[in-house]
């Protein structure tokens, strides 16, 4: 049986952070963490992914040919759960906002004598800056554990036990993560703006045997959304003391009492409860959706998961959230153009957002290859960042012109290609020089 030690550190760690982090010696530099050996799962031998980010250029809502790669990113990583590496304040300030602070826990599995096993800034923490959002996406070493064998147990006792692989089933593969705004202290719990978004994905699911490594189930769902009501969201029961989102029920299309009554029960919260909290949640799941569009094989494009954002931030505070279970499906042949048998993530940014809502820009950042351990790998990150005009119209900046998102919208994929329809050439009208631009890679 494993004791719950999630982050043993995490208390002494989150509270030095917000004020702490950037504010150390100079000779303290953040270093990407070390794998948790022995009981957690390795790392999959593909934990780090090219990921590649595609305009709607054609307009129907689907990714397909015709559509126009923009850039391309490698995602992050932590020995974390994906929701503890989005680090969420377990202190609300007066007025109840709280607030995040993603980071890659490089103290985590620094033996106990280390001199910087408690030091915030030997972790690595994700830029913030007021009127933005910050997308990343990452690996956890944590969710992807063996969830499913009813053999790995986690936790002191049945009850915990259960509560914990009742929330962790279906985290294996990568997670999207995002931070709005940023934070000062101290919060002056000034309305600031907010955000309107929706995200859908296509083919997230799956249940298969990775060679090596194991199998992996995976299922999209919210592992951290910012500003749970501070009360119902903090499950006693375990010996560490982390805030989670409510449990969705895919059978129902919704949240339901069944699959949260055990960690409901527990804490001793009833059905009336487990909705205040689901309210409360500014990131939600929502029953999937048919596209109403075709794949490549004729066959209804679906967006079996979705969830939607609907959050208000104060100035000093950070809001954010973060969707796990992305299974990084790909079958992708392109000599069969089978272009639909990939995991697509398709982000949609409301106009009200970047007028009204006050984000200015909206971030992506590129992680580049990883070297565990080092002071190195994971430790710098290229942004990538897309502008808002006066009109709340997303574009990309080439550096000749300015290169517009129809509706918004922002696809994630795993394949590569770029294989426009004539039409497509047509409406995008642009030069050789620009798309060497858009497509440029990350240094050598």
């Amino acid at each position: 049986m494993k004791a719950l030690v999630l982050n043993r550190v995490a208390v002494a760690v989150f509270a030095a952070a917000i004020i702490l982090a950037g504010q150390a010696g100079a000779s303290v530099v953040p270093h990407e963490p070390d794998p948790q050996v022995g009981y957690y799962r390795p790392l999959r031998d593909d934990y780090v992914k090219d990921w590649f980010i595609y305009m709607d250029t054609t307009v129907d809502g689907i990714l397909n040919p015709g559509d126009t790669q923009v850039d391309q990113l490698k995602n992050w990583w932590t020995p974390v759960s994906s929701g503890s590496q989005a680090l969420y304040s377990d202190n609300p300030a007066a007025g109840g906002d709280l607030t995040c602070a993603p980071q890659n826990w490089a103290t985590y599995t620094l033996p106990e004598d280390h001199p910087d096993k408690n030091n915030p800034n030997y972790n690595y923490w994700l830029p913030r800056e007021e009127h933005t959002i910050g997308f990343y996406m990452t690996y956890s070493q944590f969710d992807n554990n063996a969830w499913h064998d009813p053999n790995f147990l986690y936790g002191d006792n049945i009850v915990q036990q259960t509560i914990v692989r009742e929330r962790h089933t279906g985290r294996n593969g990568w997670a999207l993560g995002w931070v709005i705004n940023d934070y000062d202290a101290p919060r002056t719990q000034t309305p600031e703006g907010y955000v309107i978004m929706d995200i859908a994905v296509h083919d997230g699911k799956q249940d298969t045997v990775i060679d090596g490594w194991g199998r992996s189930v995976s299922n999209p769902q919210v592992s951290m959304s910012d500003d749970m009501n501070p009360t119902l969201s903090l499950d006693k029961t375990l010996s560490y003391k982390t805030r989670h989102p409510a449990i969705f029920d895919d059978a129902a299309g919704s949240y339901t009492w069944g699959v949260n009554q055990t960690r409901m029960i527990a804490n001793g919260y009833d059905a009336n409860d487990l909705a205040t909290l689901v309210s409360s949640q500014e990131l939600k799941e929502v029953a999937g959706f048919n596209s109403g569009r075709t794949d490549h094989a004729g066959s209804p494009y679906l967006y079996q998961d979705a969830f939607i954002e609907r959050s208000t931030y104060v100035k000093g505070a950070t809001d954010g959230g973060v969707i796990t279970g992305l299974s990084g499906y790909n079958a992708f042949d392109p000599e069969l153009m089978n272009w639909g048998d990939q995991q697509v993530i398709r982000i949609e940014i409301s106009k009200d957002t970047l007028v009204a809502g006050g984000i200015t820009e909206v971030r992506f950042f590129d992680f580049g290859d990883s070297t565990p351990g080092s002071d190195s790998g994971q430790v710098n990150p290229r942004m990538i960042v897309f502008h808002a005009d006066a009109g709340g119209n997303l574009y990309f900046d080439d550096g000749v012109s300015q290169i517009f998102f129809p509706q918004n919208r922002i696809f994630i994929a795993l394949t590569e290609y770029l294989i426009p329809e004539p039409a497509s050439v047509c409406l995008l009208a642009l030069g050789a020089g620009a798309i060497a631009i858009l497509r440029r890679r990350r240094p050598a």
